[in-house]
C-alpha cells in the first residue's frame, strides 16, 4: 500500500466469482470495488455505526481493466477519497492481484463517485460535515 492509498481491502477469489474462460469475470470487479468502498465508509465514516444505512447512491463506475484475475488470486482493493463535493464524494480505487496476495500484477483502476441522498425526497443532500473532517482526518489532508 502506497501513501497515495490510506485504506485496503484484502479479498480472495471465490470460484463462482471466474467465469468460463477460468478468470474473474469483468462484473465481479465492480462487486470487489464495491465491498471495498463501503468498507471505507462504514470504517472512517461511521465506525460505530457500522451496520446502519449509510444515505447514499452511486453515481458514477469506471473501471479500467489492466489485467486478468485468476482463481487461486488474492486481491487488495486500496481506496482513497481524490474530492468531497457538495453532495458528492469522488473516490479512486486500485486493484492488484497474486499469489498469497502479493499484488504483484495491477488488476484494475477504478474510480467511483457516490452522491449523499435522501431516500425519502428522492433528492441529494449535502454532505455532512462530519464526514468532510472524518475523511480529511483519515486521508491525512488539513
Amino acid at each position: 500500500m502506497t501513501e497515495a492509498f490510506r485504506h485496503r481491502t484484502p479479498l480472495q477469489v471465490r470460484f463462482r466469482d471466474t467465469d468460463a474462460f477460468g478468470h474473474v469475470n469483468n462484473a465481479v470487479f465492480a462487486t470487489y470495488v464495491e465491498l471495498a468502498r463501503v468498507r471505507y465508509l462504514t470504517e472512517v465514516l461511521e465506525p460505530r455505526q457500522r451496520f446502519e444505512r449509510l444515505p447514499l447512491i452511486l453515481a458514477r463506475l469506471e473501471i479500467d481493466f489492466r489485467s486478468p484475475i485468476q482463481l487461486g488470486d488474492e486481491v487488495a482493493v486500496e481506496t482513497r477519497v481524490d474530492r468531497v463535493g457538495r453532495s458528492s464524494v469522488a473516490m479512486s480505487h486500485r486493484m492488484s492481484a497474486g499469489p498469497d496476495g502479493s499484488g504483484e500484477r495491477l488488476a484494475a483502476e477504478v474510480a467511483s463517485v457516490i452522491v449523499v441522498y435522501d431516500y425519502e425526497t428522492e433528492r441529494p443532500i449535502p454532505v455532512p460535515d462530519d464526514w468532510r473532517a472524518r475523511i480529511d482526518a483519515f486521508e491525512n489532508r488539513s
